[in-house]
């Protein structure tokens, strides 16, 4: 009866991959897969360890929902930073007329900021600015393939950067301070030498012409200090759970509380209910019916078994990330990590985690359809897969690699 869930599983992460193939939201197989599994767990009451099905589900309902209101608060707080065009007087501060220069303080930009805000949102807002700035189609692709590369590299470093290395943290297996310390330089080396090597491409020659936001001085300055507070209570989460042991989830809901207090006070037209019309929930469904759908695989002890699987077959745990980092890149990497959190049990800041964080997001940008952030570019911009994998895709492999080797080599580093 475990073949069936097994099947079912197999199918809905089937329809999720070809989602652009065959124009079907993801979040549907991944609504539909969550919920038949877990059915027929209860229907043929299959034995799930030494609880109750619906106990289980009860138990797993709780875990998926700690990043479900992670993601919430999170992605309501860069709304109201929109809304106060706070991103927007980004572009105002390019300080350059050259084009291999705008690719430096873009790659930076996309680094800094997907660490603060995710990747995904990262993304969006430095193909919003690009879109304003760079008014040749084909240039702008380029600029947007190194984005989804850079973005992609500052989210893994940051524990609220990159929804799989929030899944990591939320689930201790890794904590704020050695993640930092271990992923910031090879996901800088990735961001870097990708970068580097894109900007010796001919494309990058000549000079641009950036032109300022029709912002007004009020509205500019406004947007300015929203911007700031914003960022500011994102990375106030990580501090006031390592401080207090709070959830992540109940310090992210308490900035979004102090930030709609703050907006509210500011006596302009303002409605939480247009901040959460803006709120991207069919990203959120989709992680909870993958992340319920993981965990039925994990109750049923599939899970446990591939792990064991895996460890004989492969000679060691570093061969295993270098993998599933390849296979980040043509699956999407949330049910990757997610099944990885279920199969493996090293303890907490263990370098296989580290190594799992690193290559989970580098990994994505080899191919287009790899991330959140591929994707979402792919759709605004309409970025073909095959371009991406002939301009793109070996920019991306040489920043992955130079992470990884660094990875490798840094245990010997202070010997």
């Amino acid at each position: 009866m475990e073949s069936m869930i097994i099947l079912v599983f197999i199918i809905g992460y089937f329809f999720i991959t070809i989602e652009n193939i065959i124009s079907l939201n993801k979040v549907i197989p991944s609504l539909l897969m969550a919920s038949i599994c877990w059915s027929l767990i209860m229907f043929l009451d299959l034995p799930v360890f030494d609880k109750t099905p619906k106990v289980l589900l009860l138990f797993h309902l709780g875990k998926a929902s700690e990043i479900v209101f992670f993601l919430i608060g999170a992605m309501s707080i860069i709304s109201i930073i929109d809304r106060y065009s706070g991103f927007e007087i980004l572009r105002d501060l390019f300080p350059t007329n050259t084009k291999r220069k705008f690719l430096w303080i873009i790659s930076l930009l996309s680094f800094v900021l997907s660490a603060i805000i995710d990747n995904l949102t990262a993304t969006i807002v430095v193909a919003t600015i690009l879109k304003k700035v760079i008014s040749d189609y084909k240039e702008r692709l380029y600029y947007l393939g190194l984005v989804i590369i850079s973005a992609n590299a500052g989210g893994v470093w940051s524990p609220i950067g990159d929804i799989t290395t929030t899944m990591l943290w939320i689930s201790n297996k890794v904590t704020t301070v050695n993640l930092i310390k271990r992923i910031f330089i090879p996901s800088t080396l990735c961001m870097f030498f990708s970068t580097l090597v894109g900007s010796l491409m001919p494309i990058f020659d000549g000079v641009i012409q950036i032109k300022k936001s029709k912002l007004s001085k009020f509205d500019r300055k406004k947007g300015f200090w929203m911007l700031n507070i914003g960022l500011g209570l994102l990375l106030f989460v990580p501090i006031f759970k390592t401080v207090t042991g709070i959830p992540p989830y109940m310090g992210m809901t308490f900035s979004l509380g102090i930030l709609g207090l703050i907006t509210n006070m500011q006596k302009r037209d303002f409605s939480m209910e247009e901040v959460f019309r803006n709120i991207d929930f069919s990203s959120i469904l989709f992680f909870f019916g993958i992340l319920l759908s993981v965990s039925s695989l994990e109750s049923l002890g599939i899970l446990y078994n591939l792990s064991h699987w895996i460890n004989n077959i492969v000679s060691t745990w570093k061969l295993t990330t270098f993998l599933f980092g390849f296979m980040s890149s043509f699956i999407d990497n949330v049910p990757l990590v997610a099944a990885t959190n279920a199969m493996f049990s090293y303890p907490t800041d263990h370098e296989f985690w580290h190594f799992i964080a690193y290559v989970s997001g580098t990994g994505g940008s080899i191919f287009l359809i790899g991330s959140a952030a591929g994707v979402a570019a792919m759709g605004m911009e309409k970025i073909d897969f095959f371009w991406y994998l002939k301009k793109i895709s070996w920019l991306a492999m040489i920043g992955y690699l130079s992470g990884f080797l660094y990875l490798l080599v840094y245990p010997f580093l202070f010997l």
